[in-house]
């Protein structure tokens, strides 16, 4: 039933793909989507955080084993809704990419966030090897980089059996400011007879195939597909028996200055304080519970008017923002922080389970500095607050360095 309905949100997508523009793909189809997906991957966030919380705490072996199978269960559901809710975000015109800078490593570790444990589900062993040089600060869609690891791991996994999958991801370099990134998944297969599978299509071939039944390989392939020439970037995928390599894919990317790479340690000397803002009372407990394991102290809001109200009255370091709050969305929440005192240079990260690209562009050009895409991960959301409140640190200290050099400036730029 469940992959009949989401078949169904394939073709429903698909007829509100316009034939050459899709940026006038029919509102319904676009804001149902979008609503739809939210409605879903919160919930399923919320599963899959209380569940990471309750692995780190003192539980005896039946019931870890329990939980390990909750997660698994809810992880691959989320797999599952997620690759079909994508691809029809693909089909109605409602993806597009969303450039910011972050370390390289973060978007890759959290791609291979349930690697380890899908290949256990399949009976496969599973190993990743990040070449050093990861850690570069890059500027790109981290959403999308994340999805392709993802994908590219998952159909590596459930291709093979009784044997090993392993995974590559290397950063080269082309100069100070261009580079490449490769992503490489192949098997080593303890017989060779398993290691035959049937051709792996094209995009348009899996498409086509996808219009008349529904399987989920043929939908990761299509969405792999799709990601990579979103990124501007090429995909091998080979079938062939004794070829080891089953996934290849490279996408040119923006390297950032190569000095960035410290800031996530600069950050502020003490503990530092950071404001939730967030209408799901699930999801306050597991970022509360996740920063404050990082050692930060956390304050907890439900709407964009009290996290507002906070700030007024005191001092934080970082404000995570839900993107979709009654009252004030995520874009008027930053506009009117941005217009508090000693706000101007705070920084703001969105946290979304939806689409809706009119939101995102409103909270870029309001003053957002990233946002954050459900489920995210505890080690992900560290990694990123972290990055954040140290480039927070490194513009302060240059302002402060500017102010000294010209007291009579007004500190504008």
């Amino acid at each position: 039933m469940i992959t009949h309905a989401l078949a169904s949100l394939v073709n429903l997508a698909a007829e509100c793909e316009p034939p050459q523009a899709p940026f006038e793909a029919p509102r319904f189809g676009v804001e149902f989507l979008t609503s739809l997906n939210h409605a879903i991957r919160t919930p399923l966030s919320g599963i899959l955080g209380l569940s990471e919380l309750m692995l780190e705490s003192s539980i005896d072996p039946e019931n870890r084993e329990y939980l390990l199978s909750i997660r698994s269960c809810a992880a691959a559901l989320n797999d599952l809704l997620s690759s079909t809710l994508d691809y029809a975000s693909h089909l109605s015109g409602a993806v597009h990419l969303e450039e910011q800078d972050f370390p390289l490593v973060t978007a890759v570790e959290a791609g291979l966030r349930d690697a380890q444990q899908r290949a256990n589900d399949n009976r496969t062993s599973f190993e990743a090897t990040l070449v050093p040089g990861l850690e570069r600060i890059v500027r790109a869609d981290a959403l999308r980089l994340r999805d392709v690891v993802s994908l590219i791991t998952r159909v590596a996994i459930h291709s093979t059996s009784n044997g090993q999958v392993r995974f590559r991801a290397t950063l080269v370099p082309w100069g100070a400011r261009v580079g490449e990134l490769k992503l490489e998944a192949w098997r080593e297969t303890q017989d060779e007879a398993q290691a035959v599978q049937p051709p792996r299509p094209g995009m348009q071939e899996s498409e086509e195939l996808l219009s008349r039944s529904f399987r989920v390989e043929t939908l990761e392939i299509a969405l792999i597909h799709r990601l990579t020439s979103l990124l501007n970037g090429s995909i091998r995928i080979s079938s062939e028996p004794n070829i080891p390599i089953l996934l290849c894919a490279t996408f040119p990317i923006a390297l950032r200055d190569a000095g960035l790479r410290e800031d996530r340690a600069s950050g502020p000397a003490a503990r530092p304080s950071i404001l939730i803002a967030d209408d799901n009372n699930i999801s306050l407990r597991i970022m509360s519970s996740i920063l404050s394991r990082a050692e930060c102290d956390s304050v907890t809001v439900d709407s964009g008017a009290a996290a507002i109200e906070a700030l007024a009255h005191r001092n934080f370091d970082l404000v995570l923002l839900d993107l979709l709050m009654p009252g004030m969305d995520g874009g008027i929440t930053t506009a009117r922080i941005r217009q508090l005192p000693n706000c101007g240079t705070i920084p703001i990260l969105g946290i979304t389970a939806g689409v809706n690209e009119e939101l995102r562009e409103s909270c870029r050009r309001n003053g957002m500095d990233a946002i954050l895409d459900r489920p995210i991960d505890a080690a992900e959301l560290v990694a990123s607050v972290r990055f954040h409140l140290g480039r927070s640190s490194q513009i302060e200290s240059s302002s402060r360095q500017l102010i000294s050099a010209n007291p009579g400036s007004s500190g504008l730029i």
